[in-house]
């Protein structure tokens, strides 16, 4: 009984980032694998695209812990 749960999300988008906010008060131990070190919000791209919004404004880095 004394063993953590392990819980690993996949490619992480804007729900599994903040499923994995939400697990970090939990008992388990959490892994997120993704190809990126960062999250895009993806609704404002297109503002990347054409100018008005610089990628840094829109895309923010998985915290490690």
């Amino acid at each position: 009984m004394g063993e953590k749960h392990r819980v690993v999300i996949l490619a992480a988008d804007l729900a599994d980032s903040a499923a994995a906010q939400k697990l970090k008060r939990a008992p388990v131990e959490v892994t997120l694998i993704d190809r990126r070190k960062f999250h895009f919000f993806k609704p404002l791209l297109y503002q990347v695209a054409t100018g008005s919004l610089s990628p840094g404004e829109i895309a923010r880095r998985y915290a490690v812990s």
